[in-house]
């Protein structure tokens, strides 16, 4: 467990689907889960409901109860979103291997806070697009002009249409 809030769903998930593998009984799993912290975690945890009693469900709540926000996974803020579309826009596109390193980064942020509802999918299109520097926009722009005769540039494309028009464009396996 890495100390981070967000990711303690995610470390529980490993363990217990780990500790399902090896059939580990509730005692067995409380004494183990504290192995993969650090010590000072270690000696909080230990003090926890259910640590004693050996009840791994009782333990685990224990835990997740000290940890506020924490029963919601991963968490993203749209300034999140923001510095990424920044630190993309700044920089330089000009591969398929760059284009897909930006969508990467983009997507997660940009899938929780729409499925959130903190942004709409249009606002998700238009970060996604003024992530792109300028000359990347321009060369994909003329992608979807040759695609869709009826191509229009008054609001953002869907991005992964723009993925799809950049990795065609950018394509690694291109012939030049």
């Amino acid at each position: 467990f890495s100390g981070e809030t967000s990711d303690l769903l995610d470390f529980f998930e490993l363990f217990e689907d780990l500790a399902l593998a090896c059939g580990l009984t509730d005692a067995e799993q409380c004494k183990l889960l504290v192995r993969y912290v650090d010590q000072a975690t270690k000696r909080f945890w230990v003090t926890l409901a259910g640590y004693e009693s050996k009840n791994f469900a009782t333990f685990k709540a224990s835990i997740l109860e000290q940890y506020p926000g924490a029963e919601k996974g991963v968490r993203y803020t749209i300034r999140d979103l923001e510095r990424t579309v920044l630190s993309s826009g700044d920089g330089d596109i000009s591969t398929e291997t760059e284009l897909l390193q930006y969508y990467r980064q983009f997507r997660p942020i940009a899938h929780w806070l729409v499925t959130n509802g903190k942004i709409t999918t249009r606002e998700r299109d238009r970060y996604f697009w003024q992530g792109l520097p300028t000359t990347t926009r321009r060369a994909i722009d003329r992608r979807l002009e040759v695609q869709d005769p009826m191509y229009s540039r008054a609001e953002a494309t869907n991005f992964e249409t723009v993925l799809k028009a950049g990795r065609f464009v950018f394509s690694d396996d291109a012939f030049d």
